[in-house]
């Protein structure tokens, strides 16, 4: 072999070496770009999965709320019947029949109160807020759903990296990278719910 020879083995020799480094350097990249996705989709899944949970006792505790006053509705009302059944005795005395008067009005008015009440606490109100907490909570299982499959697919895109830097094969670098761009998608889906996926 001559010197020629040898020079050019070893010129390939490094232009290989320097080509698989840069493609261990390129796949250490993009596993780090995966983790950090992952890292980012794992907070938004936590921080979802609270506000699923805060989203479903509240909705629970509003209709709860809501069944509390219809039962407290019931009982005025009862006791509105009560009183009417009273003043429909002709030998009441007058005195007794303005009390029972008073009395059955300021039963009306609480009635109506129950119903609905500026404040918020009314009937009306307690269930349109519960049916929007209800909303709220199933959006936040979509995006939970969402997340979840960000998740698993950046995992298995930074597994599928690990395996092709340490074996060479970059077929498999080119499908974690794949699958990490369509769990990145998704990761960005979740947060924004542009496109909610039949999960």
């Amino acid at each position: 072999m001559e010197i020629s020879e040898i020079a050019e083995t070893i010129a390939e020799r490094e232009a290989k070496d320097e080509h698989e480094e840069g493609f261990r350097r390129r796949t250490a990249l993009l596993i780090s770009a995966l983790a950090m996705v992952l890292a980012i989709t794992a907070l938004g899944a936590n921080r979802t999965s609270k506000e699923l949970i805060g989203d479903a006792i509240a909705a629970s505790d509003t209709w709860a709320f809501f069944q509390a006053k219809g039962i407290r509705q019931t009982a005025t009302g009862l006791a509105a019947d009560e009183v009417e059944t009273s003043l429909a005795e002709p030998d009441i005395a007058p005195e007794m029949r303005t009390r029972l008067e008073a009395r059955l009005a300021r039963y009306r008015d609480a009635m109506a109160h129950y119903e609905t009440e500026t404040d918020g606490s009314g009937r009306k109100e307690l269930a349109a807020k519960a049916r929007m907490l209800e909303h709220e909570r199933e959006r936040a299982e979509v995006r939970e759903g969402h997340f979840a499959l960000a998740e698993g697919l950046l995992q298995i895109a930074i597994v599928l990296a690990s395996a092709g830097v340490t074996t060479g094969a970059r077929f498999l670098v080119k499908a974690a990278g794949g699958l990490g761009a369509i769990g990145a998608l998704l990761a960005v889906d979740a947060f924004t719910l542009l496109v909610v996926l039949p999960l």
